[in-house]
């Protein structure tokens, strides 16, 4: 089916999936788009998509449907009640739901779009909100294939080529999610020891991150050894990713190894680095923040300490 035939429904417009719905209006596609603050709608409406007051309004007639809400319980929250979009959903409407949920909550969705014959597809996605905007970010892709091949055309609007299907089973791409993730906040958590360690030793930074840029090639690890390094752990409102999401993911990372018998000692770690970093008053800062755990057991000052 042509782009400009394609009806697509996006919920969830935060600053991952505002920059992801612009692409798919960008490329031609019939847009409607639903947010719990209507405000952060406006440049999408003015760009010439449709605004819908709730979930369920925005389902109706879609073809495929794109979400990017926050955690487990917003999807489920938008999912069910009168104006949950299961009150809406077509039969074969195809839905992609890019959160980093648990795989739990994953199967759970499943079997409430087979309820209502509806396709459930997870397919988190990774990378930053600039990558969004860039339509390169990486997507994980699970659940039944000619379904996902349906959504193909609108998925590639925002990551650019770049998809993995993990499976048949949608919980399988939200476990793999959380291996990037897990990745990502282990080399965070690894980037702050190193700056702290080599700082004791009177090492510059700029040394130092030319020393771990012979290691390190990957540009997702690239950005954020460069935010530890320059100790940019500020975050614009609405924008880049918290210290809390990284603590959800980290604790869905724990509840998943559990589930199945693997213990994750190092996200124990993180967890409790996550943890006493919020507890130092940065929740509102980006979650590169993880590296300067470091700093406070070494006894430097932190990010809110450096002023005063």
């Amino acid at each position: 089916m042509a782009s400009s035939r394609l009806k697509v429904s996006f919920l969830g417009l935060g600053s991952m999936g505002n920059a992801m719905a612009k692409n798919i209006l960008n490329k031609g596609f019939q847009l409607v788009v639903w947010n719990r603050t209507i405000s952060k709608a406006n440049d999408l409406v003015n760009a010439g998509a449709h605004l819908a007051t709730t979930p369920r309004e925005a389902v109706t007639n879609a073809d495929v449907i794109i979400s990017c809400l926050f955690d487990d319980k917003s999807c489920l929250d938008a999912a069910q009640g009168e104006n949950g979009y299961l009150m809406g959903i077509q039969k074969n409407t195809v839905h992609v739901n890019t959160a980093t949920i648990s795989p739990n909550t994953a199967t759970q969705l499943e079997t409430l779009h087979k309820q209502h014959e509806a396709n459930y597809i997870s397919g988190p996605v990774f990378g930053r909100p600039d990558v969004a905007a860039a339509g390169k970010l990486k997507s994980f892709l699970a659940g039944n294939h000619e379904a996902i091949e349906r959504a193909r055309s609108v998925i590639e609007t925002y990551s650019g080529g770049s998809i993995t299907i993990v499976g048949n089973n949608p919980a399988q791409a939200n476990v793999i999610k959380l291996t990037a993730n897990m990745i990502l906040a282990a080399n965070i958590s690894l980037f702050g020891q190193i700056y702290a360690f080599n700082e004791r030793w009177g090492i510059d930074s700029d040394t130092t991150h030319q020393v771990l840029g012979t290691f390190y090639s990957h540009p997702s690890l690239l950005a954020y050894e460069a935010r530890v390094r320059d100790r940019n752990y500020e975050k614009p409102i609405g924008e880049g990713f918290g210290i809390e999401g990284g603590l959800k993911d980290i604790n869905a990372m724990l509840i998943t190894g559990d589930q199945v018998g693997v213990p994750l000692p190092f996200c124990s770690i993180m967890r409790e680095q996550c943890v006493s970093t919020i507890g130092h008053g940065l929740k509102d800062m980006d979650w590169s923040v993880l590296g300067d755990a470091a700093r406070l057991n070494a006894g430097l000052p932190l990010p809110n300490q450096d002023k005063k």
